[in-house]
Parts: structure tokens; C-alpha cells; sequence
């Protein structure tokens, strides 16, 4: 049986992380890359990925703003994000989750670590 990979895209401006978020999730998933908030928002359009890995910290559109834009979308509102940045702070999360994130993961993480939330959330029904 063939199973169509589902499609994640990683939304992240820093090209070694997001490079690495693909070597992690890369063999479970088909990987779509974008490396500002503006082309992200696009290329979630465009790819309709199952989940979206987003930086909260991006040139041209900040990652709460993608997020907040995602729910807003008929057509992308149910796509699962989960966010990874360096803002580490209570209010940081809770921000993230209150505007529609379904998990947040802080950097540095552990390669374990991403792919058992992405799996986490991917399988919430």
C-alpha cells in the first residue's frame, strides 16, 4: 500500500534550522520550505500543507500574524501549526496558543522532540 506522505511547510528564516527541521521531519514527510512570513503565507496557499512548522520571529510578517491569518482562511484554518522560536517566555506560549497554535516548541530542541509533537499534533483527530 502507498502512503501519500503528508505535507509539512517550515516557515523559518534562519536556512540551517529550517534545513535541519527538514533532515528531521524529511523521511515521515514531504517538505516545503519558505523563508519569510509573506512568502509563507503564500506558499501555505499554494502547498495547503497538513502542518505548518513557524518561526515566530520573520522578516516581512511576524509568526503570530501568520498564525492569526491561517485561522482566518476557509481554506487553511484546520492546518496544524506548531511554532518554534527562541521566546522563551510564558506569555510568548500562551500568545501562540490564544491566536490558534496547536503546540509550541522552544529552541534550541532536541531532534526527538519535533518530531514526536508534529506527530502528536498531526494525529489528534
Amino acid at each position: 500500500m502507498n502512503l501519500v506522505k503528508k505535507k509539512v511547510l517550515i516557515i523559518e528564516d534562519e536556512k540551517n534550522i529550517a534545513l535541519a527541521e527538514g533532515m528531521i521531519l524529511g523521511s515521515n514527510f514531504k517538505i516545503h520550505y519558505a523563508n519569510d512570513g509573506e512568502s509563507g503565507l503564500k506558499m501555505a496557499e499554494k502547498v495547503k500543507p497538513h502542518l505548518i512548522i513557524l518561526d515566530l520571529m520573520l522578516p516581512k510578517r511576524g509568526g503570530h500574524d501568520i498564525c492569526f491569518n491561517i485561522r482566518q482562511n476557509k481554506n487553511l484554518k484546520d492546518t496544524k501549526i506548531v511554532m518554534v522560536t527562541a521566546k522563551t517566555l510564558s506569555e510568548d506560549e500562551e500568545k501562540g496558543m490564544f491566536i490558534g497554535a496547536d503546540d509550541y516548541i522552544a529552541k534550541p530542541f532536541e531532534p526527538e522532540e519535533l518530531l514526536h509533537v508534529v506527530n502528536q499534533v498531526l494525529n489528534e483527530k
